[in-house]
């Protein structure tokens, strides 16, 4: 095969890999109601772009945000009521969201669209890097790893700054490793620009300042004072633009405030207890049991080549060690999403370790890497649309999961759509609902008697469901755990009884039709408060 052939092959086949991330993102977005965060992100991103504001409670600087509101249409969407959202700048977005004259589905499909622009970016740039690690037999692989990675699925059809700021850090380690490899200025600075944006995306990309210091400096080289003050004079131009009109010192403000913030603590669960101190395994757990096992193979594979290329491999287990140390002192624990700049190197780092185990093995170890990675193909295609709710063999599976993490590990508020499909077809037109999330039940089509509610706004539902008929009770997993219970025990009664469907992979629906017990709890007044 020609070389012009073998680039046209590799082309088609990043372009195929590309085609399938992008379908199991659009499937995932059609498909599940609002998670948690984005009505709030879709409102913050259009109030900055018009008034150069962020709402108050937004833990996130403008750039991503203000990409999210890029597509929104130029008419039809309301203001918001500014004293409301100082008051409840959740349930704001909420209104904003799902009570415009524009519908909710146009306003999240069009956010959602940018995110998922930004994940097959980011899955390209695995690709590529991974090319340039060890041509052909790595890119493939790496691709494919990408393409088919539930986390990075998950938060490409989400609404966020998440996937953007994986994406902006990537970029500007690749090009710290460029610049290793050619020795060259220009490299150098353009991934100071990068690590100017990222941090103007989301406050924990501040991390790339000391490595990217570091990694300048390590180069070495006649040229490497130049190359830090263009780095340097790049990073701090890039962050300046992209905050505009917010002044660097107001950035930095803020920054401040949400470390504050995340010192607090936030409410955590962790195989089945909950604190707000955070503990120091929770994220080497989550990456255990959210990443699929072909990937953590392949990426343990890749040890053995270590030594050899120790200088490559900087750019990829530094930062990802020090994403994980950031993670592993942190007391705020809600979510892999906060180290999701972790799988792209992994991606990297195991599509690297697949080229070399397919070009100096056998066809034992060909056999053995096609079959790791038609594994994880295989397991991000079983668990679409719900990628988000994701968990590997070793926690016994998305059904498992709850046993171990919950929060945006699991139970996001993604369900609402499939909670409603699942009803109708069940024959219950009005259900028992205890949600956890920030949709609108009346969106999706459901009649519901609220019980026990921990969502971002008030949400009075219709009242108790009629006698007769079929009687369903649907509970998120986050309040069937009874995470922000006090006490948690407050469904305990429903112990030892089996759901029948767990919509969306995170709301358990249980069939009380003719359960004297459980339908006199339910028509306990206090539940509906």
């Amino acid at each position: 095969m020609t070389a012009r052939a073998r680039t046209a092959a590799l082309s088609a086949a990043a372009a195929a890999l590309g085609a399938c991330f992008l379908l199991l993102c659009l499937n995932a977005s059609r498909r599940t109601s609002a998670s948690f965060d984005e009505s709030f992100n879709i409102l913050s991103g259009w109030e900055f772009s018009r008034s150069g504001r962020l709402p108050d409670g937004q833990p996130n600087p403008p750039l991503l945000l203000r990409l999210l509101a890029l597509p929104l249409p130029a008419e039809g969407l309301a203001p918001p009521d500014v004293e409301a959202c100082l008051a409840a700048p959740r349930s704001c977005g909420y209104r904003f969201v799902y009570s415009n004259s524009v519908p909710p589905d146009v306003l999240l499909g069009r956010a959602r669209a940018v995110c998922m622009a930004q994940g097959l970016l980011l899955v390209l740039l695995c690709g590529l890097w991974a090319y340039g690690l060890g041509g052909a037999a790595a890119a493939l692989p790496a691709l494919a790893l990408a393409a088919f990675m539930p986390p990075l699925l998950a938060l490409s059809s989400a609404a966020g700054a998440d996937i953007g700021n994986a994406l902006l850090c990537t970029a500007a380690l690749y090009l710290f490793w460029r610049a290793s490899v050619s020795g060259k200025v220009l490299p150098a600075a353009a991934a100071g620009l990068f690590c100017g944006l990222a941090p103007a995306g989301k406050y924990t990309a501040v991390l790339l300042l000391p490595l990217g210091a570091f990694y300048v400096l390590y180069d070495g080289g006649v040229g490497r004072g130049r190359k830090f003050i263009w780095w340097s004079l790049a990073a701090a131009a890039a962050l300046a633009a992209a905050c505009l009109p917010v002044t660097p010192w107001k950035w930095l403000s803020g920054g401040l405030a949400v470390a504050r913030e995340l010192e607090a603590g936030h409410v955590t669960y962790l195989l089945g207890n909950v604190s707000r101190e955070g503990s120091w395994y929770y994220f080497p757990l989550a990456l255990l049991i959210k990443t699929p096992l072909p990937a953590l193979v392949l990426g343990a594979a890749g040890l053995r080549v270590l030594p050899s290329r120790r200088e490559d491999m900087l750019y990829l287990l530094l930062p990802a060690a020090a994403w994980l140390a950031l993670g592993l002192a942190a007391k705020t624990q809600v979510g892999i999403r906060h180290l999701l700049p972790v799988y792209p190197l992994l991606c990297v780092w195991a599509g690297f370790a697949a080229g070399e185990l397919w070009r100096s093995g056998g066809a034992l170890r060909r056999a053995l890497t096609a079959g790791l990675l038609l594994w994880q193909a295989a397991a991000a295609v079983a668990a679409s649309p719900w990628q988000l709710s994701y968990f590997n063999e070793l926690a016994g599976g998305t059904a498992g999961g709850y046993r171990y993490l919950l929060d945006s590990n699991l139970d996001w508020g993604q369900g609402l759509r499939e909670l409603s499909a699942y009803a109708r077809a069940k024959g219950a037109d009005h259900i028992y609902l205890s949600y956890f999330g920030c949709g609108d039940p009346h969106a999706y089509g459901l009649k519901y008697s609220p019980v026990l509610m921990t969502s971002c706004a008030p949400l009075p539902g219709d009242g108790p469901p009629p006698p007769e008929g079929r009687q369903l009770l649907a509970v998120s997993a986050t309040n069937r755990m009874g995470v922000y219970y006090t006490p948690r025990t407050l469904f305990s009664w429903l112990d030892g009884m089996v759901p029948e469907r767990i919509a969306g992979g995170s709301i358990w629906v249980y069939d009380v039709t003719g359960n004297a017990r459980a339908l006199k709890l339910l028509s306990y007044p206090g539940l509906s408060q």
